[in-house]
């Protein structure tokens, strides 16, 4: 991932011209007319004198006839004073020009973090694949379930919680209903989503376990062997690269998304086995070159959340309740991963 370069310089000379150009007829300009051009909402108290613009989270604090103005944690900008007229409150050109020169070094800053811009939850089985299905009892007490039912649960919970928790992201689903998404559909849902510089998509795939051995329990995670190798590389956006370097581009891309995939998975299973306790086995973290983990280009993992084939644990994955502390786990490992994605990883290089 590249930072972006120059973009800071241009945007603030423009908006510099921009303003100087504004001078040329008038020296002061009204507060609220400015604010509203910076989507901006301005909150004023005649009787302190004191106010504030706040632009999305960039916060500037102003006071009545003070030509120093707080922005942010405590940065201050010196510029002309914000006046008030009695009909309206007067900014000069010259302080539009600095405040506007802030906001854009925000706007530069932001651009220049990683970011996790969608997530894709992938709900395995469905339709005619039903999955492993496990069958026990008799009568009343006579249990049938299905890996695609407890997997579609699980992954609507997830997915509408990540939507409440981040609506400017992208959080895709891979299937809704009871409907089934070939592995190649899945994949390229996320392989195909568009993404800006330093942004980037991960993909969670949701499955339940089967086995001979009808005493197999346990939920695990997991990724993509790193001795696999796969092309990782957009052959779209390589286009001019040399053909020497690509091959050393696409090594250090899959050593990150490896990387990436072991600290999701990881995140993922802290946050199950925080959510259900001891009601079932922590099995670990593991490598394998399932379909999805092996062709989705963007950090990946498979959860296995229990094993159908066990009774005990399969009466537990029919208990809605239940359904809900594993949905709580891998929501609380997607939040904790892209929370250290984007603010502890740091920003992109140039």
């Amino acid at each position: 991932m590249r930072k972006r370069t120059g973009a800071l310089a241009t945007i603030i000379l423009a908006l510099s011209v921009s303003a100087a150009a504004q001078g040329a007829s008038a020296a002061t300009r009204d507060v609220m007319a400015v604010a509203a051009e910076w989507k901006a909402s301005v909150a004023y108290d005649p009787l302190t004198g004191t106010g504030h613009i706040l632009r999305g989270g960039d916060l500037v604090r102003f006071k009545r006839d003070y030509p120093v103005f707080s922005a942010g944690a405590g940065i201050a900008i010196r510029a002309p004073a914000i006046r008030d007229s009695g009909a309206r409150l007067e900014i000069r050109v010259e302080t539009v020009v600095a405040l506007e020169r802030w906001f854009a070094e925000r706007d530069a800053e932001r651009a220049s973090r990683f970011s996790i811009a969608a997530i894709l939850i992938d709900p395995g089985h469905g339709g005619k694949d039903s999955g492993a299905i496990g069958e026990f009892g008799s009568g009343k007490d006579r249990l049938r379930i299905l890996e695609k039912d407890v997997v579609l649960a699980i992954g609507k919970d997830v997915y509408g919680r990540l939507q409440s928790r981040w609506p400017d992201k992208r959080i895709l689903l891979t299937r809704s209903g009871d409907t089934y998404p070939s592995l190649d559909a899945r994949v390229d849902m996320g392989n195909d989503v568009q993404l800006g510089i330093n942004e980037a998509i991960i993909y969670v795939s949701i499955h339940a376990n089967a086995s001979f051995n009808k005493s197999a329990s346990g939920y695990e995670v997991w990724y993509l062997n790193p001795e696999y190798r796969r092309t990782v590389v957009d052959s779209k956006k390589a286009e001019g690269v040399d053909k020497h370097v690509l091959p050393i581009l696409n090594a250090m891309l899959e050593e990150e998304y490896t990387t990436e995939s072991v600290f999701l998975a990881k995140s993922i299973l802290g946050g199950v086995t925080k959510s259900i306790g001891d009601l079932s086995i922590d099995r670990g973290i593991r490598e394998e070159e399932w379909f999805v983990v092996r062709n989705a280009k963007m950090p990946s993992v498979l959860v296995e959340v229990g094993f159908v084939t066990n009774e005990a644990e399969a009466r537990m994955l029919s208990d809605p309740e239940h359904l809900r502390k594993l949905a709580d786990g891998i929501y609380n490992g997607v939040v904790d991963f892209v929370d250290y994605f984007e603010h502890r990883k740091g920003t992109g290089a140039p």
